[in-house]
C-alpha cells in the first residue's frame, strides 16, 4: 500500500492494482505497473518488450514474488484466521497438510528474515516506481541483500539463534543479579 499510495505511482495504476483479488495478484500488478510506467510500456508487454536488463531486472523480482509470496501469504493467512497448529484448506473442510507443515516450522527467526527480505523487494520496486536514478544505482546491493535473507531462511539456522538468546538472557539475569549484589553491599537499597 505504501508502494501504490506514493505520489509517484499513476493513480490509474493504483485502481488497477486494487482492482486483484488476492494480495500475491495485487503485488504482481504492482511489479507489471511499475515497470510499464518507468519504461513506458504497455503493461499487456511486460516483459517481452523491456530492454533485456531491465526484463532480467524483472524476471528476478517476478521469482521473489512467485516463490516466496504466495507460501508467505498463505502462512499468514492461516495465522490470521487462528490456525496457529492446523492449516485448513481455502474451504476449511479438510487440512492442509503442506501448509500445516509451514507453520510447524515457522519460528521468530524465520519471520524476521522474511519481513527482512520483503523490505529489500518494497525498496526495489519503491525505487522503481519513485526515483530516476536510484533503481539502477542501487539494484545489486538490494538484490544481494534479498538473496542473502533468502539464503539465511534455507540454511534454517533457527535452533541456533533460539540458543544464543536463552545465553542472552541468562547472562542478563547473572547481570542483573550482580548488579543488585553490588547495590545492596554499597548501601544504596
Amino acid at each position: 500500500m505504501t508502494i501504490i499510495s506514493s505520489r509517484y505511482f499513476p493513480e490509474s495504476s493504483e485502481q488497477r492494482v486494487m482492482q486483484e483479488r488476492t494480495v500475491l495478484d495485487m503485488w504482481n500488478q504492482t511489479l507489471v505497473e511499475a515497470f510499464a510506467v518507468r519504461y513506458k510500456v504497455p503493461r499487456r508487454r511486460i516483459p517481452s518488450a523491456l530492454p533485456y536488463t531491465s526484463a532480467a531486472y524483472f524476471s528476478g523480482m517476478k521469482t521473489v514474488l512467485d516463490d516466496w509470496m504466495e507460501p508467505l501469504i498463505n502462512t499468514r493467512n492461516s495465522l490470521a484466521h487462528g490456525q496457529w497448529i492446523v492449516a485448513f484448506n481455502e474451504q476449511r473442510n479438510s487440512v492442509n497438510r503442506d501448509r500445516t507443515k509451514r507453520l510447524n516450522a515457522l519460528t521468530l527467526w524465520h519471520l524476521r528474515l522474511q519481513k527482512n527480505m520483503l523490505r529489500h523487494l518494497e525498496r526495489l520496486i519503491f525505487d522503481l516506481s519513485a526515483t530516476q536514478y536510484a533503481f539502477e544505482r542501487d539494484f545489486d546491493k538490494h538484490w544481494a541483500n534479498l538473496k542473502a535473507a533468502q539464503m539465511r531462511i534455507s540454511m534454517d539456522r533457527s535452533q541456533e539463534w533460539e540458543m544464543l538468546l536463552q545465553r542472552r538472557h541468562q547472562r542478563g539475569k547473572g547481570h542483573i543479579k550482580r548488579n543488585y549484589r553490588q547495590l545492596l553491599d554499597a548501601g544504596l537499597i
